[in-house]
């Protein structure tokens, strides 16, 4: 029997163990912070979104921190809202506010004074602007109004008309019923006529208005006869003087 002999030591050298990566500055954790929200936070919020070695900073220590970057343009702070303490983002107000607006219209479409109903005070004076700049870009949608004694609307995605016909059709249903139609013949008869072309005709474009002119009207004035006929009273016009 051939003996296997083993070269291999006895206790082999331990392997090097990867070096810890170093942990963020303060700075730099806050911001990464910040990036990954989607709306202004306060110092308190701010601390409990640091990596565990940094969430034992003072909240003073912090803020001063933020208030540098604020002075450096780094981020931007804004106004208490629902709390006593400064908030901050590394967007502007425009973004917030578009935010803001997106958020309101998230549950579907909406006025402009049910948007503004909906809005922090110190947001207000913006949104308008915004709204329309959001409406230019395609991210935002102008919505018919919903009732005829409604305004216009706005919301996310675009106008769906299956939402308007869902308002329409249950009066339409049941002014036919009053006169003695089943439900199940009016859907059928619905879905029939839904199928014909003949009835899905665009109106007759209307005849263009002739536009109003100051120049004197080129019809012929009446002769002496046609005054004499018109005014009795008058000298006969045909009558040698």
């Amino acid at each position: 029997m051939t003996e296997v002999i083993d070269h291999s030591p006895a206790n082999p050298p331990a392997q090097p163990q990867p070096a810890a990566p170093p942990a963020p500055d303060l700075a730099t954790a806050i911001q990464s912070v910040l990036s990954s929200s989607d709306e202004p936070m306060t110092v308190s919020k701010i601390r409990s979104r640091l990596p565990g070695s940094l969430r034992g900073t003072e909240l003073k220590d912090l803020s001063d921190i933020l208030d540098r970057q604020v002075a450096a343009n780094v981020l931007y702070k804004y106004p208490k809202y629902r709390s006593q303490q400064d908030r901050y983002w590394d967007r502007g107000m425009n973004d917030h506010v578009a935010q803001l607006l997106r958020a309101a219209l998230d549950n579907g479409p909406l006025s402009a004074s049910e948007l503004r109903r909906k809005m922090p005070a110190y947001a207000q004076a913006q949104a308008e602007q915004i709204l329309n700049e959001q409406i230019a870009q395609g991210l935002l949608h102008r919505h018919p109004r919903a009732s005829s004694r409604g305004g216009e609307r706005f919301g996310i995605g675009p106008p769906d008309p299956r939402d308007y016909l869902r308002q329409e059709l249950p009066d339409l249903f049941t002014r036919l019923t009053a006169l003695g139609f089943s439900r199940p013949r009016i859907r059928a008869a619905a879905l029939e006529l839904l199928h014909e072309e003949e009835w899905d005709v665009e109106p007759p474009p209307k005849p263009a208005q002739p536009e109003a002119t100051d120049q004197p009207s080129e019809e012929p004035q009446p002769s002496a006869v046609m005054q004499a006929e018109t005014h009795p009273d008058a000298p006969d016009a045909m009558q040698a003087p």
